[in-house]
């Protein structure tokens, strides 16, 4: 292995440890790694490479999209800062395109890194809440946000990330080579602790995400491996160990009751999830149908919004600077009708290489990226945006095709 590819990898394995990390680490990384992967070959191969498969082009066009829209932003224009987390799409596909094809070797030990990091700052979330319980003896820091929080993370995020590493952990561990007895326990733990978290960080949509999720790997094992009935009783047993969990953890418990079907009416819905969402969505949709042709641009929609928010005594959405939501309103409301029409073309871009090439990876991430997108605002946040788009191009460039006849 040359100097150069060992920088590669490096920085690689860098930029994905960080995405978890404050939004600076990963910038950094983020920089190194796309450095790493220009110099790696001359000028005249990445280009041949950009020209044999341009799906990376729908990004970098939404991007240049959202760029321009400097010249009609209700607000009168943006500042740069505004449109840094962005540049994300323009970088990131194009250079996993142009990336050396050799990194799909190295994609278990890319994701490993990830999980191994993920864990580690669940980890550290449960024993600095547990310091704090000590002194508060208020059993809420070990759930939602008190918990997240811990180590700086949104709950949903570092839901995100957990349910990415279950994943992988079930695809690697058990669809890919045979493991050792040990590694199979070892595995089975980290799914397990991970599984954990998630319900203590009591994301709804996460939770029942996380379900449906392993309730489609054990079936795909069972069909597989030739166990189909007794993946069956297996995954109605996960259903139901899912409903007891929710009966048994106090605050997921509350959490779960405060819910119900309803347009938010004031401060006693403020944990409701639904209500919340019914209340954004709809506000947003008004706005929009007042520009749906070019969108408010990136600073003029957060303002029109929060706007929209205090006008409605949504004092929860103005005090939390609260987007949409909804990335698909989001990209309505920024960019107009091209906005929505990129940011469809690329998931039904990467859903279709997903099915053509038996890339389950790419299939997995794209459909949380697209289900996540439903209820919240994606791209609005650098952790979301950059742990999508990485993984979604990384996977979708260098995925490994899954053997068995199942797509």
């Amino acid at each position: 292995m040359t100097l150069k590819t060992k920088i590669l990898y490096a920085t690689l394995g860098l930029a994905v440890a960080t995405i978890p990390m404050k939004n600076q680490w990963n910038s950094i990384a983020t920089i190194l790694f796309v450095a790493a992967v220009v110099f790696q070959q001359p000028l005249s191969v990445s280009i041949s490479r950009l020209k044999e498969s341009r799906a990376w082009i729908i990004p970098v066009v939404y991007f240049v999209w959202l760029a321009l829209s400097h010249f009609w932003d209700a607000s009168g224009g943006y500042r740069l800062r505004d449109i840094e987390r962005y540049l994300v799409l323009f970088f990131i596909p194009p250079v996993m395109a142009i990336a050396p094809i050799e990194i799909k070797k190295f994609i278990d030990k890319v994701c490993g890194v990830f999980i191994i990091v993920t864990t580690a700052i669940c980890a550290l979330c449960l024993v600095k809440a547990y310091m704090e319980y000590q002194v508060t003896h208020d059993y809420r820091v070990f759930y939602y946000q008190y918990l997240g929080e811990q180590m700086g993370l949104n709950a949903i995020f570092l839901s995100n990330y957990c349910l990415a590493s279950i994943a992988w952990l079930l695809y690697f561990g058990f669809l890919g080579k045979k493991q050792t007895a040990a590694r199979y326990t070892l595995i089975c733990a980290a799914i397990v602790f991970l599984l954990l978290m998630i319900f203590m960080l009591s994301s709804k949509l996460l939770i029942f995400l996380t379900i449906v999720v392993m309730m489609v790997f054990i079936l795909l094992l069972g069909y597989v491996k030739g166990f189909f009935v007794r993946s069956i009783i297996i995954t109605s047993l996960i259903v139901i160990a899912g409903i007891v969990a929710i009966k048994q953890l106090p605050y997921l418990k509350w959490r779960v009751a405060s819910t119900e079907l309803k347009m938010y009416q004031g401060q006693e819905d403020d944990q409701n999830g639904i209500a919340i969402r019914l209340y954004m969505w709809s506000a947003v949709s008004d706005l929009i149908s007042e520009r749906p042709l070019m969108g408010y641009g990136i600073k003029g929609g957060r303002q029109a919004t929060l706007k929209r928010y205090e006008d409605d005594g949504f004092k929860m959405g103005v005090i939390g600077d609260y987007h949409s939501h909804n990335q698909y309103l989001e990209s309505l409301l920024m960019a107009g009708i091209p906005g929505i029409v990129l940011l469809l073309s690329m998931m039904f871009t990467v859903l279709r290489r997903a099915f053509t090439t038996k890339n389950f990876l790419l299939l997995l991430t794209v459909i949380h990226f697209m289900t996540q997108s439903l209820f919240e605002s994606t791209f609005e946040v650098q952790q979301e945006l950059v742990f999508y788009i990485f993984f979604i191009f990384l996977f979708y460039y260098h995925g490994p095709r899954l053997r068995n006849t199942l797509l």
